[in-house]
């Protein structure tokens, strides 16, 4: 709060055994009472069905009911919170994800990954095709490596 000069717009508490009791009372109190922090969401990993969310209402924390989609809706950030059953760093749980509204999930930096390559791979992909598309309509290796940046003897390689 003394960085930013307001307190966060809404908490996630990831609970454990050793702390859940203090993290459902006397911190939530505490985001409640002396931060004012707009909403507060707890987790558990070890037990994912403990999973709520709270909004201040005329200064008292309120329960976030979960949606028709079993999520629970953030106003604050216009975001669902979901229970997502996965694999995320060779770890395969139920894991807490952002999603949009509509219930798409953000995806992970791994995710993002994969999706960047599978993209390239069908960019590289499309790029020979049209590299051999236009040798095989007459343009000579030169002009097609030119146009396209290829070398001409990657382009070679790819004659059927």
């Amino acid at each position: 709060m003394w960085e930013e000069g307001k307190p966060p717009d809404v908490v996630i508490e990831l609970l454990s055994e050793s702390t859940s009791k203090n993290d459902k009372t006397e911190k939530k109190l505490i985001y409640q009472n002396q931060m004012r922090v707009p909403e507060y969401f707890w987790f558990d990993p070890f037990n994912p069905e403990d999973l709520a969310g709270f909004h201040i209402n005329s200064g008292v924390y309120e329960p976030i009911a979960f949606n028709s989609k079993n999520q629970l809706v953030s106003t604050v950030l216009n975001l669902t919170l979901v229970r997502w059953e996965g694999n995320y760093r060779g770890i395969n749980t139920t894991w807490l994800r952002w999603a949009n509204l509509d219930g798409e999930l953000f995806p992970t930096a791994q995710e993002n990954a994969e999706q960047e390559k599978e993209r390239a791979e069908k960019a590289e992909s499309q790029l020979r095709q049209i590299a051999v598309n236009l040798w095989q309509n007459g343009m000579s290796l030169e002009q097609v490596a030119q146009l396209t940046g290829l070398e001409v003897t990657e382009i070679e390689k790819w004659q059927v």
